[in-house]
């Protein structure tokens, strides 16, 4: 039987944080060395040229050609097509902990939407209800301190939540909701009280999701409907109607108390034929929405048309946005992740295609803090944590859920946190 041939190549380790850099030069690694091969050999250098001790040396990752090794050197260079002659550089970085599952937290009815800021926690559920807490007695374990507010918001089971200004004491947050209706809140964290200031009135059906524009002070809905409306978070910048539509007249009225004036949006823009199943603001005046027609549009708010259609092969379900890379992220009826940068060139093209759930992906989010790291859930009962420099495999999977994960939101600086039809709403503590 032939023995196999022993076979070296050049590399040259780079990296961006200096207290774990090592000689720039070229050094012979074998060809088929393993993750763990390339730490042992970082280790040695670093504990070579500096005063750090072997055990002091973290674990690292190493990309090499642009994508994360997980696999063998040489299996890695054959996958991309890449010549073993040449000295190849690979850039190493420590290696992130896995997220740690910090709370818990239980609702009445199955959690479809949640959105964080470094204080304040906002969740909506199925029996029309929203729940305010406190991310700070939330990190202290202090459960019953963290809840603050239920309201009894809607009239049908709330679909999206988001906070909408957070910058003093009264904090102003938006619901949609199977209703047809997405309200507008007002919330005194000091006096724990809340008013709907505004029912924006519009969109024919379910509406499905939302999201802020903070610098222009609008928001933008999308709806079962087809449509997308942009509104705005002041209800004095639109026209206003503190009449109640007659089929209202009779109602029971809502927890808030006393009429609620109605608004109409700024601007209706249509274009889809499904269902919007999320909206991410991707400028001051563009907004990317996700549909189940199988396409993303681009959408100036100037001209209120379509700037750029990206056409796939299956449902778009939800859509986020990072400004740190300028990329979205899709989650896909065929379980698969895709990114696209609609600022290049091949922007209608898949960039990138994350595989690993098994069932639908219901909803993805950016980390607000990391170029390359997002968070993902799905219909298979998990949330997955992913770098994009990794598409064949998440970095961890994120278990506790025990029905379909509705939400995830990765707006906190620590916190990784997810909603379920299990009716709880799970909290990870994240380094980034």
């Amino acid at each position: 039987m032939e023995e196999k041939k022993n076979i070296d190549v050049l590399v040259k380790f780079v990296t961006k944080q200096k207290q774990y850099a090592v000689p720039g030069v070229s050094v012979s690694v074998p060809a088929d060395a393993s993750n763990e091969d390339l730490n042992e050999i970082i280790k040695t250098y670093i504990c070579q040229g500096s005063k750090i001790k072997a055990a002091d040396v973290p674990t690292f990752d190493f990309i090499v050609e642009g994508q994360i090794l997980r696999r063998l050197l040489d299996q890695h260079l054959q996958k991309l097509g890449k010549s073993f002659e040449n000295v190849i550089s690979i850039e190493y970085f420590e290696r992130l902990p896995p997220p740690t599952p910090k709370e818990s937290l239980n609702h009445d009815d199955w959690v479809s939407s949640v959105h964080s800021t470094e204080e304040w926690l906002l969740t909506g559920c199925y029996d029309n209800t929203l729940h305010i807490w406190d991310v700070k007695n939330l990190g202290r374990g202090r459960i019953k301190d963290a809840h603050k507010l239920k309201i009894p918001a809607h009239n049908a089971p709330v679909k999206a939540v988001t906070w909408a200004k957070t910058d003093s004491d009264v904090k102003t947050f938006i619901s949609t909701s199977i209703d047809q209706s997405a309200y507008i809140w007002k919330w005194d964290s000091n006096t724990n009280t809340v008013d709907c200031v505004s029912r924006c009135c519009g969109h024919s059906q379910s509406v499905e999701c939302v999201a802020v524009d903070q610098l222009k002070g609008l928001f933008v809905t999308g709806s079962w409907d087809t449509r997308l409306k942009v509104w705005a978070v002041d209800d004095k910048k639109q026209s206003t109607d503190i009449q109640r539509d007659k089929e209202e007249e009779g109602e029971n009225k809502k927890s808030k108390g006393d009429k609620v004036p109605k608004t109409t949006p700024l601007l209706t823009m249509a274009g889809h034929s499904e269902t919007v199943g999320g909206v991410a603001w991707t400028d001051v005046s563009e907004i990317a929405s996700a549909s189940w027609d199988h396409t993303i549009r681009i959408w100036d708010t100037d001209i209120g048309g379509i700037k750029t259609q990206i056409a796939g092969n299956c449902a778009f379900f939800c859509i986020s946005w990072s400004p740190l890379n300028k990329t979205l992220i899709t989650g896909c009826a065929d379980n698969y992740i895709r990114l696209y940068d609609p600022r290049s060139s091949e922007g209608t093209l898949c960039q990138q295609r994350f595989a690993s759930h098994t069932k639908w992906v219901s909803s993805v989010s950016w980390s607000s803090t990391n170029q390359f790291t997002f968070v993902s859930g799905g219909y298979d009962n998990t949330v997955k944590q992913w770098d994009a420099r990794s598409p064949k495999a998440p970095m961890y999977d994120l278990i506790g859920h025990k029905k379909r994960v509705e939400a995830v939101d990765w707006s906190h600086s620590k916190y990784i946190i997810s909603g379920s039809q299990d009716c709880t709403v799970k909290a990870y503590t994240a380094k980034n």
